[in-house]
């Protein structure tokens, strides 16, 4: 896989005295990196290279046919002037796109090609002593919470000298009272933390753990943990909700000179005012300027305080928050409020500017120079703006776009038509009496434009109703597009009216298991496999019923980059089904249950016919004296007493007094019932003697089977017999 960054460490050269001849103007580095283009860790830009340059930014990316490299040049196109076009023919623009695919992980793994400063080569140096690296849980926005509070929290790798360790990304893992853990995925920052939001579970407490991803790690250093240090947050149930009015969203603060910060109530739903605040109340500012240590400042009676802004000679970004405590509950903050301070009073919204432009489109951004509010700041700012003196210098990637005096409507533009990929790199400095102030340099990558080419249509063929949805699919092909892989998409089938066939986009989810979504709705694809461009589109069946796909049936799919959105592609859909019989639908459950249904008549033949009772018994005599002297024999001992298939059991009393199975020529037949236990059936006669008269009468039920009695005698013919139960 990948190497350890020990290469990159001997190989990364560190700045040298530059010789009296040295070519101004001539600095670029070529160099290897690690993960997989275009979210990697360039060498170029790790930490010691970056340290020997003030203006340093990704360029573009090149190749010598072999391997894949990264060139970064400060803020200038020398990756372009001099690198490339002093080696033409070895060396050429590569896209990380195209890297990713043809190159896979064989990129130099970290070594540092190539690394001039005006003019001269940067010459290696001794391998750096041992290092070790810490994961922090760097930022928490401000409390006190309640659960559903959205937190933004910011993770770092740190060394021990406490510069940042450019990350790939990282997780922040969130752990309740009850130990019940999520994880939420971060986003890596320009300046290599990792920033991240989650809302608060129902917990009375809550620990917070940063998780970062590194590529390997150079022979020198060390990652003491896997994971950061857990901080605790106490979660609490809101009585009140505080907004900070003052300063207001993107206001601009002058270093040195004391602004009040106010405050005002609202309720737990941050919707209504509350005029008075209550007895006891307890609130606190909270103010955190980029790069230091937060403070907090108590507020008085009226929800105010001052604080004075500390030296920036650059803009800083600044946020503040409120919150505190009244008797039980407590007041959450109702967000945080950004501001920019800087030694002259100067900020820069930068919210009108793309990250991203593409080849021969117009580029165009705008940027709004913050003053002060209306005050003293505000006229010592707008004085010095007035100066004949200042001059403002609006330069893209080396180019000066603009030089002269401050705009009257504080606005910038920027507007350049690039011809080549690469990266832009926007900077604004004013320079003033009192020194200069700059714009944080604001990169724009510069990608080819997307050409979107797919196939006409997906031809599924003709499937088996009942089919799984992996027996009909077709790939939605964007390899012959440009750029695909870079942009979201919107995927929707149409045209599916009387249709019982559903297309499906087949994926593996998050679990690594196979999955599927349907088309019918709207579905946005976040982005496309830089490798595998394409997308399984499968086809779900009904179980039995057969058809045709209509000549409507289409799906569309819709770039959801503004500037593409016109190149929507229709894709044709077609499919045939083909019916299956009764048994060939339903046979999976008509088989099986016709089975079931045999066995259990089966198990049932042997199962519900009767048996005799166990106490059942017969006394048979050849004469009334004798049925004295009988002793009783019990049916269920007789031969052939057990029952047969779907047959009750039965017993057949012959003329020599004998009891057995066979029921043919008998004198009297014992069958078992359910009901009675015993019944008596037969040709006869059969008679009974009366009780009280001991005289003989007929059985005339015979029949349709009589009862026995257990204390009467019954005679047939010369054979004399009692049923006793």
């Amino acid at each position: 896989m990948l190497r350890a960054l020990a290469a990159l460490v001997v190989l990364v050269p560190l700045l040298w005295a530059v010789p009296a001849g040295a070519q101004a103007g001539e600095t670029y580095c070529v160099g290897g990196y690690e993960g997989t283009p275009p979210q990697v860790l360039p060498a170029c830009g790790m930490p010691d290279v970056h340290a020997m340059h003030r203006k340093w930014h990704y360029h573009n990316w090149v190749t010598n046919g072999q391997e894949c490299f990264v060139c970064y040049d400060e803020e200038d196109s020398t990756c372009e002037t001099k690198f490339l076009r002093r080696n033409r023919g070895t060396w050429r623009r590569a896209d990380p796109y195209e890297c990713a695919r043809l190159y896979g992980e064989k990129h130099g793994a970290g070594n540092v090609v190539e690394h001039v400063i005006n003019g001269e080569p940067v010459t290696s140096a001794p391998p750096p002593p041992p290092m070790q690296l810490e994961a922090r849980v760097e930022r928490i926005s401000p409390g006190p919470y309640t659960a559903g509070d959205k937190v933004t929290v910011v993770g770092a790798v740190r060394d021990e000298s406490g510069a940042p360790r450019p990350l790939t990304g990282g997780t922040f893992r969130v752990t309740d009272a009850s130990g019940k853990t999520s994880e939420h995925e971060g986003t890596v920052q320009p300046d290599g933390t990792v920033s991240g939001g989650f809302s608060l579970p129902a917990s009375d407490s809550v620990r917070i753990e940063f998780v970062p991803k590194l590529p390997s790690l150079g022979g020198n250093e060390k990652l003491r943990a896997a994971a950061s240090e857990a901080q605790s947050l106490k979660v609490e149930v809101c009585g009140f909700r505080a907004r900070v009015v003052q300063p207001t969203e993107h206001e601009a603060l002058v270093s040195g000179q004391a602004i009040a910060l106010g405050a005002r109530l609202f309720d737990a739903a941050g919707q209504v005012p509350v005029t008075s605040p209550p007895a006891g109340l307890s609130l606190e500012f909270t103010v955190q300027v980029d790069g230091e240590k937060p403070q907090v400042l108590r507020a008085d009676g009226a929800l105010s305080t001052t604080w004075t802004p500390p030296a920036s000679p650059k803009p800083r970004e600044v946020r503040f928050s409120a919150g505190g405590r009244t008797g039980e509950r407590v007041v959450c903050p109702a967000g945080e409020v950004s501001a920019t301070v800087s030694d002259l009073g100067l900020g820069f919204d930068t919210s009108e500017l793309p990250r991203t432009c593409y080849v021969g489109l117009p580029c165009k951004g705008t940027v709004r120079l913050i003053r002060p509010e209306p005050g003293t700041s505000r006229q010592q700012v707008d004085a010095l703006l007035a100066n004949p003196k200042v001059e403002v210098r609006v330069v893209d990637t080396g180019e000066e776009r603009y030089r002269g005096p401050p705009r009257a409507d504080d606005r910038y533009e920027f507007s350049a038509t690039y011809g080549e990929p690469g990266a832009a790199s926007w900077s604004i400095v004013f320079q003033t009496p009192k020194g200069p102030v700059s714009m944080p340099t604001h990169e724009v990558r510069v990608r080819p434009q997307l050409k979107l080419e797919l196939p006409a249509e997906l031809d599924f063929g003709t499937v088996t109703a009942g089919a799984s949805v992996a027996a009909a699919c077709q790939k939605l092909d964007f390899s012959g597009s440009q750029g695909a892989e870079e942009h979201s998409w919107e995927l929707r089938a149409e045209g599916l009216g009387g249709c019982q066939s559903r297309p499906v986009l087949r994926f593996r989810n998050a679990l690594g298991q196979e999955d599927a979504h349907g088309l019918g709705s709207s579905l946005k694809i976040e982005a496309l496999d830089p490798k595998n461009r394409w997308l399984d589109i499968c086809l779900e069946v009904p179980r039995c019923a057969g058809e045709v796909s209509p000549d409507s049936a289409v799906l569309r799919v819709v770039p959801l980059t503004a500037e593409f959105k016109a190149q929507e592609k229709t894709v044709r859909l077609r499919w045939k089904v083909e019916g299956r019989g009764f048994l060939g639908c339903h046979g999976a459950w008509v088989w099986p249950t016709l089975a079931l249904l045999g066995f259990g008549l089966v198990v049932a033949g042997f199962t519900q016919p009767a048996r005799f009772p166990p106490g059942a018994s017969i006394r048979v005599a050849g004469s009334e004296r004798g049925m004295r002297q009988s002793a009783a024999i019990l049916l269920q001992a007789c031969p052939g007493s057990s029952p047969g298939f779907y047959r009750d059991a039965r017993l057949g009393l012959h003329g020599d007094g004998e009891v057995n199975g066979r029921t043919r020529n008998v004198v009297i037949l014992l069958r078992a019932t359910k009901g009675a236990g015993v019944v008596l059936t037969g040709l006869g006669p059969l008679e009974q003697q009366d009780r009280r008269t001991l005289q003989w009468e007929p059985v005339t039920d015979l029949a349709q089977g009589h009862v026995p009695s257990p204390s009467v005698l019954y005679r047939a013919g010369g054979t004399y017999f009692k049923v006793e139960l």
